[in-house]
């Protein structure tokens, strides 16, 4: 934008003149603080003043030449258009308290681990009970994430903290186990066996075993095939076997000795693993191995790695 005041206007008359125009345009009705910066060239204005209007809400950059009878706005800037990318203080406590809470750890222990803004779908911040009814509308709000050790919480919030929901599914926090009664642990390893695994439940409910021996074979029977029809045989080498129970010993598997990691209360058709190595029995279902501890993840994992590398 730029106006070209008439030769008859004086110096002063013409800066007067400037202003009343500028506010005008920008329709600004009252607090306004004018600021006259300092001079500089531009390629239109030989000489020039860098000027800004401000309140409360924007402000206005302008440059004028030496006399004043030139007039182009730079730029605007309206700072509460600008969304911050610091987590407010507000989120940051209710977090760290709902955290503290559902975790039974002092505040003092948590710490955020990473949080970035977000626009939720709905009222319910994307994370809808069955059958609850969410209002259609964007929410805009931030997503943080809380941890301490090898436990970590996924909030959903609004901007404010004040309405805020726990991700289960994106959260990891390691299960409480419970000591597996001495009558309901599988018979100890035969003499040619490493490891072994019984898997049962699930919608079919068969239950299936798998050792691993010293030589390297895999064998797989169903248990109560009376015709033997389902065993598979297949084969590893020596020295992967001798790495899988390297890695057992890396991920310190003894230490998970006759430890039942259980399924939560109310779930069904899942399908719990018996895993029995030479320094006790361990186990755990499928729902709930994403939050086993890290270690045991490792062993199961190697487990998992050491069946579908065998051949027939």
């Amino acid at each position: 934008m730029k106006l070209m005041l008439k030769d008859y206007f004086n110096p002063n008359q013409a800066r007067i003149f400037t202003v009343l125009i500028l506010t005008g345009i920008l329709s600004v009705a009252s607090d306004l603080t004018f600021i006259k910066g300092a001079t500089g060239a531009t390629p239109n204005l030989s000489l020039e003043t860098s000027n800004k209007v401000l309140n409360d809400k924007q402000n206005w950059i302008y440059h004028t030449n030496s006399n004043e009878r030139s007039l182009r706005l730079a730029s605007a800037n309206t700072p509460s258009n600008n969304r911050s990318n610091k987590l407010p203080a507000s989120v940051k406590n209710a977090v760290l308290q709902a955290a503290s809470k559902r975790l039974q750890q002092p505040i003092s222990q948590l710490r955020i681990i990473e949080f970035q803004q977000q626009t939720w779908k709905d009222g319910c911040l994307e994370l809808a009970n069955a059958d609850e009814f969410c209002t259609q509308a964007l929410v805009p709000g931030w997503r943080v994430v809380v941890g301490i050790n090898e436990q970590t919480l996924v909030y959903h919030t609004n901007q404010t903290g004040s309405a805020l929901r726990l991700n289960e599914k994106a959260s990891s926090t390691p299960l409480t186990p419970v000591q597996i009664p001495v009558s309901q642990l599988p018979p100890p390893l035969d003499q040619y066996v490493v490891f072994r695994e019984i898997s049962g439940g699930g919608i079919t409910g068969r239950t299936y075993e798998t050792v691993l021996l010293k030589d390297g074979q895999l064998i797989r029977v169903r248990i109560g095939d009376a015709n033997d029809s389902e065993r598979s045989v297949r084969r590893v080498s020596v020295q992967q076997v001798q790495q899988f129970v390297r890695s057992l010993e890396r991920s310190k598997f003894s230490k998970f000795k006759n430890l039942s990691y259980p399924a939560p209360s109310g779930s069904a058709d899942f399908i719990t693993y018996t895993l029995t190595s030479l320094e006790g029995t361990v186990q755990y279902n499928d729902i709930s191995r994403n939050n086993l501890p890290k270690n045991l993840q490792a062993a199961v994992k190697a487990w998992n790695d050491l069946i579908a590398s065998a051949k027939s």
